[in-house]
């Protein structure tokens, strides 16, 4: 009960309006604090930037980094250098800092893509790394193991705006206001389809290019955003202390930054804060810290991975939201407006009604020397549902991985509104309009229903990345659109009362008719779903087949890999079997039931089988 009440207290605290007052009243304080208190303070806020670009790339996105100290130190010598050489304005050498350190992590982003995990680990300490050594070796511009001095500072009362000298309060000043926009516009993208997306690659990349979002162009913003981050704190850095020296951008740094991200919280835009509090205060009161560094990260670490795997912002703040609630409250407004329910726009469809809208055509793909399909031709005209049956490993899967794009085959075509799509990436044929499922729903564990649900519209989304850190009013109306119509999803779905229930807490069949709504909603023309009944309820069969209809009643085209044959008996059009990765029999259900060579295959007698399970 205590820790909920901290939690709403905090949560209080942490309103936009609040915070707001809060940053004036700090503006406004610093006034009257000690030299001491506001250089600390000014520590704070570069710390809480450099915290922030850890967690969007490795909390939000989920890509690593062991080298963000080197982007710190390449937006402190830009700006340093800028200013103290050809006496650039600080504004103008901020925004070249900012500017040249995102350019450095776009770079970094090509060599990144091409590795994980560990090997990404790995790789970004090495940019860390050369980073390093090029700061003490380029002793002609950095000054080299002697560093860089004269760097215009308060401090050292020569760093001036507009032909104002800037001293230690009006630069902290200066510093709270740049960081409090930065802050909002964060806010402001997270919340957005952009920030959705990160999200979603983090959880799945598969998943996530299956609606649309593109991966590697996903991934490459990230390590783009987070290095302009850090590269304005390393602007501000440089003109806090008015000395740069290589040991300022070590590796203890790019673990400092990842350490103060980890214990804040990743994934939330509070814990960052919060983290970069307690590790610039800390070793300001312990004095012993500096000696014993590497340790006490190393200790907090452990503590906060075993003890708050969520961090401070788990333990004491509520859940962070991903979906702006003035779009909520513009979405429900909307409802109230339109009476009945929209319906999606209609789907285009080919001149000729009877022709096929998708064709794959003799498709052939080997892995490993085993042929996994072997001339299989599928046609699949609007408004019709085929089922897709055969035994394990006969090559459905594999058939709907090469239509969605996720396999490029290695012979035949697929065509779709008859233009070839087989050399696509799997999100470029997503926005077209072919969308799937998988085996197992693939969600954001952290999302609300009606967060993931949402992440389904990203193809639609029609507002620009500066039209969503701004929230500006176009941008506020789509999102709100947007949401009333995942509204609708949701109740055709049976989930309304679940819509802010987080979905790793919901049982097997509510995940499953998410994933569902989250194709729903994004107005497909082609539906590929990878045995969507498996798992579910007589009660949750009967809401999925109502959902398919509803679908096919919207002239979208569903193909169903099934095993549940009483579950395909009245709902499909046609049926395709396929054994050892060629298509045996296409036609009617009962005419499969008497077909020999798929008695022979797959249902092991001849006629209707009670229920056949994967």
């Amino acid at each position: 009960m205590m820790l909920t009440e901290l939690r709403d207290r905090i949560a209080f605290v942490a309103d936009p309006r609040v915070v707001l007052v809060f940053v004036l009243a700090l503006g406004i304080g610093s006034e009257f604090a000690s030299g001491s208190t506001v250089q600390l303070w000014s520590f704070v806020l570069i710390n809480v930037l450099i915290a922030q670009s850890i967690n969007l790339l490795t909390g939000v996105a989920g890509q690593i980094s062991l080298g963000h100290a080197a982007f710190l130190g390449i937006g402190a010598y830009t700006s340093a250098l800028l200013m103290k050489t050809w006496g650039v304005p600080l504004p103008v050498a901020l925004v070249a800092a900012t500017l040249l350190s995102a350019a450095a992590g776009w770079l970094l982003s090509f060599a990144a893509g091409r590795v994980r995990e560990f090997y990404l680990a790995m790789m970004t300490l090495g940019f860390g790394m050369i980073f390093y050594e090029l700061v003490r070796e380029w002793t002609a511009v950095t000054g080299g193991v002697a560093g860089l001095s004269g760097v215009p500072a308060p401090s050292l009362k020569t760093l001036s705006l507009n032909g104002y000298a800037m001293g230690p309060v009006a630069y902290f000043q200066f510093m709270l206001a740049v960081t409090a926009v930065v802050m909002w516009q964060l806010r402001n993208f997270q919340t957005s389809t952009y920030g959705r997306a990160f999200f979603a690659i983090h959880a799945s990349e598969v998943a996530a290019g299956s609606i649309g979002v593109a991966r590697v162009g996903t991934k490459r913003e990230a390590y783009t955003i987070s290095a302009a981050l850090t590269g304005l704190a390393g602007g501000f850095y440089a003109h806090l202390v008015g000395y740069l020296g290589p040991e300022s951008f070590g590796l203890h740094r790019s673990v400092e930054a990842l350490v103060m991200a980890v214990v804040g919280g990743l994934g939330s835009l509070s814990g960052p804060v919060l983290g970069a509090i307690v590790f610039t205060y800390l070793p300001e009161k312990l004095q012993f810290f500096a000696d014993w560094q590497f340790m006490v990260y190393g200790l907090l670490l452990m503590v906060s991975f075993v003890l708050l795997p969520k961090g401070l912002a788990g333990l004491l703040l509520p859940r962070s939201r991903y979906i702006k609630a003035s779009a909520q409250t513009g979405a429900q407004k909307l409802a109230d407006k339109n009476s009945g329910i929209r319906s999606p726009a209609a789907p285009v469809t080919s001149e000729t009604s009877g022709a096929a809208l998708l064709v794959a055509k003799d498709i052939g793909l080997s892995f490993l020397g085993l042929r996994a399909l072997d001339g299989v031709t599928l046609e699949i005209r609007p408004g019709q549902i085929i089922g897709l049956v055969g035994p394990n490993g006969s090559g459905k899967s594999t058939l709907v991985n090469v239509i969605s794009g996720i396999y490029r085959p290695g012979a035949g075509t697929v065509t779709f509104d008859g233009k070839p799509i087989s050399g696509l990436f799997d999100h470029e044929v997503a926005r077209l309009g072919v969308l799937r499922t998988f085996q197992d729903p693939r969600l954001v564990p952290a999302f609300t229903v009606r967060e993931n649900v949402l992440l389904g519209m990203h193809r639609l989304y029609r507002q620009g990345r500066v039209a969503a850190a701004l929230n500006l009013p176009s941008a506020h109306r789509e999102e709100a659109e947007m949401l009333e119509r995942v509204n609708e999803a949701l109740a055709l779905a049976g989930l309304t009362a679940l819509a802010d229930m987080p979905v790793k807490d919901l049982p097997y069949g509510d995940q499953r008719m998410t994933e569902l709504s989250r194709v729903l909603v994004a107005d497909p023309r082609v539906v590929l779903l990878d045995e969507p009944a498996a798992g579910l309820s007589e009660g949750e069969l009967v809401r999925l087949a109502d959902v398919i209809r509803v679908l096919k009643g919207r002239g979208v085209s569903v193909v169903l890999i099934e095993h549940h044959m009483d579950f395909l008996d009245d709902l499909v059009d046609d049926v395709v079997v396929l054994d050892a990765g060629k298509m045996i029999y296409q036609g009617g259900m009962e005419g499969m039931y008497r077909n020999p060579a798929v008695i022979a295959a797959y249902l092991g007698r001849e006629g209707r089988p009670e229920v056949t399970h994967a």
